[in-house]
């Protein structure tokens, strides 16, 4: 390994140490060596399953002997292309966990921002105990190849047949092979889509918090002749800037609605994108609203 060392002259600690004797730092570009920034924070080991979150969460269907459960997972991956396959984990003492034992197969249900609150309270529930499908009048389709019932009010269906089932710790990991995909092409063609809030997957974040897609941005690579420390910089700057010129136009919208609401007027607030409610910064019972804000 060939490594870079740089030793700073004497005088970069003036105050020396214990004895008077200079301090030298030492400066590589071995990244073994060189330590963290410092605004860098350790976790604790459990927080590397919270780091991974941010996908669409699913809803798990499953069927055996005339039962049917469903659960909420946010645990799920692509593991093979050809053939299509892909995996969950589930926890082990799981009433899914065993059904999915027993049939060799589930269904992968993408709920969209209405069912919100259902996949929350779903989490909640033991399929041992209540008929969640049931309790929640999910509204249900037949599948095409797997015998779980669909859920109507979803995005996409992924149904599956199990592989392979490995015992991980406290989950087990079904490895199966995908059987039928249907979308609802609102939501989905070869990507999701970002049409209205209600077409939309929901996206867990952990706890009881979700968000969803409100942006696209087109990402850009150097070309094969050019440099790509350089053209990733110069991007980065153009990325900043524009950041920036937005955040002062924000600014100069707000101040503006601000003077607007002194003077009792109507205020149109569509369009305004704000990290926070417009109530929260602005005094809206002052003056006459119009219009909606977009969602954060």
């Amino acid at each position: 390994m060939r490594c870079r060392i740089l030793l700073p002259t004497p005088h970069c600690d003036p105050a020396g140490g214990r004895d008077g004797a200079p301090i030298l730092t030492l400066v590589t570009n071995d990244p073994l060596i060189r330590p963290a920034p410092e605004h860098v924070e350790e976790r604790p080991r459990a927080a590397a399953a919270r780091l991974l979150l941010g996908g669409p969460v699913v809803l798990v269907t499953s069927s055996y002997r005339g039962q049917a459960n469903v659960m909420p997972l946010a645990w799920h991956m692509p593991v093979s292309v050809d053939p299509p396959m892909v995996a969950i984990a589930v926890e082990q003492s799981r009433h899914t966990a065993e059904l999915i034992k027993h049939s060799q197969e589930f269904v992968l249900n993408f709920p969209t921002r209405p069912l919100l609150h259902h996949v929350q309270y779903l989490g909640s529930l033991h399929g041992d105990r209540v008929d969640k499908i049931d309790a929640t009048q999910l509204e249900t389709f037949g599948p095409m190849k797997a015998t779980a019932p669909l859920l109507a009010a979803c995005a996409a269906w992924v149904e599956c047949a199990v592989v392979e089932v490995m015992p991980l710790g406290d989950h087990i990991l079904f490895v199966a092979l995908v059987s039928a995909v249907q979308v609802d092409p609102a939501s989905f063609d070869d990507g999701w889509l970002l049409g209205p809030e209600e077409t939309r997957p929901l996206h867990y974040l952990g706890g009881t918090r979700y968000s969803f897609l409100s942006r696209v941005v087109e990402a850009r690579v150097p070309g094969v002749s050019d440099a790509p420390e350089r053209v990733l910089r110069d991007r980065l700057a153009e990325e900043l800037e524009l950041t920036k010129d937005a955040r002062e136009k924000r600014e100069e919208r707000l101040d503006a609605l601000k003077r607007e609401v002194e003077d009792g007027r109507a205020l149109d607030i569509s369009g305004l994108e704000l990290e926070v409610s417009p109530e929260s910064v602005l005094d809206l019972s002052r003056g006459h609203v119009i219009g909606e804000p977009p969602r954060p």
